[in-house]
């Protein structure tokens, strides 16, 4: 049985996506949005999870084509942080594999999303 299938998918965000995460951290606290360090890594932590637990199970879109720059051909999720920021995650899918290759908000590039 070593060698059985898994239906839980299996997620990869890449090197890019990492430096993201860790750069956003230090924004938050940097300017302001949380007052604690552990606050703005706890949202973070909070999106891997809710990517982790979601990806495979909620509709995933076609990305526009302004985003093909990233990656050509991806799909998106999104997750609703809170009332006034909604993150769009992007990513290739094989099987139940996922590479995440770009994340943005609808502060920054919302206006590109349907």
């Amino acid at each position: 049985m070593p060698f059985e299938k898994s239906n839980k998918p299996i997620i990869k965000f890449s090197e890019s996506v990492n430096s993201y995460f860790d750069e956003l951290i230090t924004t938050l606290f940097g300017q302001d949005y949380f007052g604690f360090i552990d606050s703005a890594l706890q949202y973070v932590l909070d999106m891997k999870n809710y990517i982790e637990t979601y990806i495979s199970v909620l509709p995933a879109y076609d990305a526009p084509r302004h985003f093909d720059k990233y990656k050509k051909g991806m799909k998106y999720i999104m997750y609703q942080a809170n009332k006034q920021t909604t993150w769009y995650i992007f990513f290739k899918q094989k099987d139940n594999r996922f590479i995440i290759y770009y994340i943005t908000n609808n502060h920054f590039e919302g206006q590109y999303i349907r």
